[in-house]
């Protein structure tokens, strides 16, 4: 059974109405903006936000807010507690109709995250984990695969890694591609998969989730040296990441390694 806190319980109840606002906008015409770096933003990502600001703010007026789609707050760094929000990870995706997109929010206690949600509003499909209370997928409890063996994976990552050498001696078995990172790695906490692998940066609010989820699962993340991913720390942006099974995490580390210090 999933846990029963009050904390869990209102995060479930803030991302599943996020998640209906989300659906109202998904397949229409709607606003898109460009920002400063180039990617897109919509009106639901800005709806999104507003939502999950206003009911999750709400429940302790002292934990800091960091979101995509909001200013950075100045006080974040002192706060004992941090929400860190994606109102839609995996913007592309929204804007061009595919399903794969997320709404992702994470609780973080001292750089780490200790509860946390990743819905696809599309698919109805809820991941949440509580730290020490295991993963669920719609209420039901998750776990990695039991893969071993590179060459029998799944892995979630782009078509550029796969005509790259560490990945092609030996070969994975699968590829595919999902436009939410948040959302590969919750894959990879459910069994659907079995690595996800992205070289280049990655921000708080585009893995925060996705960790706690994977790590409750029995699975293992951080950078492609293997260091650990913490949050809410000055800096916010990630240089890689690598979510995995407790089998396939060293020998794709090991790879993942050697592959960058080549270039």
């Amino acid at each position: 059974m999933p846990p029963t806190s009050e904390l869990f319980e209102q995060l479930k109840h803030s991302v599943l109405k996020a998640g209906l606002c989300a659906m109202e906008h998904f397949g229409k015409d709607i606003s898109i903006e460009t920002k400063q770096d180039g990617s897109k933003v919509s009106a639901a990502d800005f709806a999104v936000n507003k939502i999950l600001h206003d009911e999750l703010t709400l429940l302790n007026k002292d934990y800091a807010w960091l979101s995509e789609e909001s200013p950075i707050e100045q006080n974040r760094l002192d706060a004992s507690h941090i929400w860190i929000i994606d109102p839609i990870d995996g913007t592309n995706g929204f804007l061009s109709h595919k399903p794969d997109w997320t709404i992702v929010a994470a609780l973080i206690k001292e750089n780490s995250p200790v509860l946390a949600a990743v819905y696809n509003p599309v698919k109805q499909e809820l991941y949440m984990a509580e730290k020490s209370k295991g993963a669920f997928l719609n209420d039901q409890p998750i776990q990695v695969s039991n893969t071993r063996k590179l060459e029998n994976a799944h892995i979630i990552s782009s078509k550029g890694h796969f005509n790259r050498s560490f990945l092609t001696e030996p070969k994975p078995a699968n590829r595919s591609w999902k436009h939410s990172m948040a959302y590969r790695i919750a894959l990879i906490a459910s069994g659907t998969a079995d690595a996800t692998i992205s070289l280049t940066p990655k921000n708080d609010w585009d893995i925060a989730a996705a960790h706690l989820i994977i790590e409750e699962a029995g699975g293992n993340i951080g950078t492609h040296k293997g260091e650990p991913l913490l949050y809410n720390k000055q800096e916010i942006r990630h240089r890689s990441v690598v979510a995995t099974t407790n089998h396939l995490y060293k020998p794709i580390i090991k790879k993942t390694s050697a592959a960058i210090s080549e270039t």
